[in-house]
């Protein structure tokens, strides 16, 4: 097929084929064997989490000091585009929708959870008794270690060797454009239709189960607020409503469907935090916010380096390096959504964006939200009724909580839909290599999200294609030190290049 024809065409038959069959087979392997599947995941999860952790928490700290490297003097200044390029969205929206698409609805239902598990089972590095003030301050800490510098330093540092090499080489919006400055024109040939394959199986795994767990989440929320009942097909109902939503706001495009939703999404989240630590406790909440901070400025480097030795069971595989597997899992997808709506703006500015301020946004959430949740002492619904009550017991605590709680409930829909969004926008260009895919082809992969969701929704493995998506991050967590090399490597010789112009 000639080049001009390979441009034109809506997707790579190769890539688009082959990761349908495997993501196809991979579900009846689920239907069928179940147990199998499960016992297979588990085992390799465990043996990647106890035998690697180490490698994990490397990978994770070279990046950050890589993307801080990235904001100096000389890398900064580069853009990520040509020289006339300008970016296409404004600053809110641009960081709306980047901050939308990579923490999803985690943060609403991790936030007052996660410190919560903390609080009452104190982490290991700081050890002490449950339920302290000591042991509130050291939770805290831990959880915005959790969804610090280290979890978007992986975002931050794969967008800009996608954006870099497909906006200044005139690449496709691949995941395989990240290896460029690796192995050169070889993305072009069978290495790089592996590496987009692999992105395209990782990505639908990974929000397909993220939809089904959502609509699993909202419907206990229902249940556990209004005492709203809906019946064994709640959750396909559920699927259904958020597959419509997301299909068709994708199918709108950028500009007019995933911008509003990413828009009115950060007002809801600002509104909900104002609230909280308007009529929570205040003054606990800012000087616990602030105390914890202090301390995971001063415990990062050795928080980053603790792989828990002779502690017994596997407290750093089940928190530290889970969640820097499922970043690294989520990568692919959202690393080129952002460097999509990039174009045009520089380094500095991109790994600001992508590091510093969702850093920041997190520890204010986490401080205020998760701070309620360790003054009203959730700990006994959390045992009671599951990860997905927690922010619903916090609303029971605070005044207008029928009136919260549906706010909390849009921000758990409009987070999902913004992360959902950029999920088939970024399929739909794996398949494609174009900045701007197909209509149709989003749609598309906007239903198969849907559908893939529905499925394991109904055999009941979301937990256990979860975990498999997860799996997925180890071998991306050798994938990204090659990227970390080959963005120094290319940026390197593109200043050598302008300065021999």
């Amino acid at each position: 097929m000639s080049e001009s024809n390979a441009n034109t065409r809506p997707f790579d038959p190769i890539i688009f084929w082959v990761s349908a069959s495997v993501t196809i087979l991979f579900i009846l392997w689920s239907i069928m064997f179940p147990e199998n599947m499960s016992t297979t995941i588990n085992g390799v999860f465990s043996w990647t989490t106890k035998t690697w952790g180490w490698l994990y928490l490397l990978t994770a700290f070279l990046l950050v000091v890589g993307c801080f490297v990235l904001m100096g003097g000389k890398y900064g200044s580069i853009k990520l585009g040509l020289a006339d390029d300008k970016p296409e969205f404004n600053n809110f929206s641009w960081f709306a929708m980047l901050f939308g698409s990579a923490i999803a609805a985690g943060i609403v239902f991790w936030g007052p959870a996660e410190p919560a598990y903390h609080y009452m089972s104190a982490p290991p590095f700081f050890g002490g008794e449950a339920k302290t003030p000591e042991t509130a301050a050291n939770a805290m800490t831990y959880s915005f270690f959790h969804w610090g510098f280290s979890a978007w330093a992986i975002y931050a540092m794969l967008t800009v060797a996608i954006g870099h090499a497909a906006f200044t080489k005139g690449l496709p919006l691949k995941f395989s454009t990240a290896f460029y400055y690796v192995i050169g024109e070889r993305i072009h040939g069978i290495w790089g239709k592996v590496l987009d394959i692999f992105a395209v199986f990782a990505t639908l795994g990974g929000l397909a189960t993220t939809t089904g767990l959502v609509a699993l989440q909202l419907s206990s929320g229902l249940k556990y607020q209004y005492g709203l009942e809906l019946g064994g097909s709640s959750t396909y109902l559920i699927i259904g409503v958020l597959t419509l939503i997301f299909t068709a706001t994708v199918y709108i495009g950028l500009e007019k469907g995933v911008k509003l939703i990413g828009d009115v999404n950060m007002w809801v989240f600002a509104g909900v935090w104002f609230f909280i630590l308007l009529f929570g406790p205040t003054i606990f909440l800012i000087n616990l916010t602030t105390n914890s901070i202090g301390q995971y400025l001063l415990y990062f480097l050795p928080m980053s380096f603790y792989t828990a030795p002779g502690v017994e069971g596997n407290w750093i595989g089940s928190w530290t390096v889970f969640y820097w597997a499922w970043w690294m899992s989520w990568a692919p997808f959202v690393a080129v959504f952002i460097a999509r709506i990039s174009k045009g703006r520089r380094i500095r500015e991109t790994v600001a964006a992508t590091l510093l301020l969702p850093t920041l946004g997190n520890f204010l959430w986490y401080g205020v939200v998760g701070g309620a949740g360790i003054s009203f002492d959730v700990t006994a619904t959390l045992k009671e009724h599951g990860v997905e009550s927690a922010i619903f017991a916090i609303a029971q605590h605070l005044p207008m909580t029928g009136i919260l709680s549906v706010f909390l409930i849009f921000l758990i829909g409009t987070f999902f839909l913004t992360s959902a969004n950029s999920a088939a926008i970024a399929l739909a260009m794996f398949v494609s290599g174009h900045e701007n895919p197909n209509k149709n082809l989003r749609a598309f992969w906007g239903i198969a999200l849907g559908a893939v969701a529905a499925v394991l929704a109904g055999t009941g493995q979301l937990k256990a294609i979860q975990t498999a998506s997860i799996a997925t991050a180890f071998p991306l967590m050798f994938l990204l030190l090659l990227i970390l090399f080959g963005v120094f490597r290319g940026l390197n010789k593109s200043l050598k290049e302008a300065d021999n112009q």
